[in-house]
């Protein structure tokens, strides 16, 4: 399982909760239909990683800054 550091202490994510369709500009930039309602989904604790690629296969990727809010149980 990959970790984060936040404030000096190493911690183990269980879960990872991503709000998607939720910026305007974006969506019209990929040519998607704006919904009703963000897109609530989840990714495993192995998309933690320490480097971003800029292109797979010769194609280059879209990637968006991140707000993270780590919850620990007490």
């Amino acid at each position: 399982m990959n970790t984060v550091t936040v404030n000096g202490k190493a911690t183990t994510p269980s879960k990872i909760v991503c709000i998607g369709r939720n910026y305007v500009a974006h969506i019209r930039e990929l040519g998607n239909d704006i919904p009703e309602d963000m897109v609530v989904f989840n990714k495993p604790n192995s998309a933690i990683g320490a480097s971003l690629q800029s292109s797979v296969d010769g194609e280059a990727l879209h990637f968006e800054g991140e707000i993270v809010l780590v919850v620990e149980a007490g």
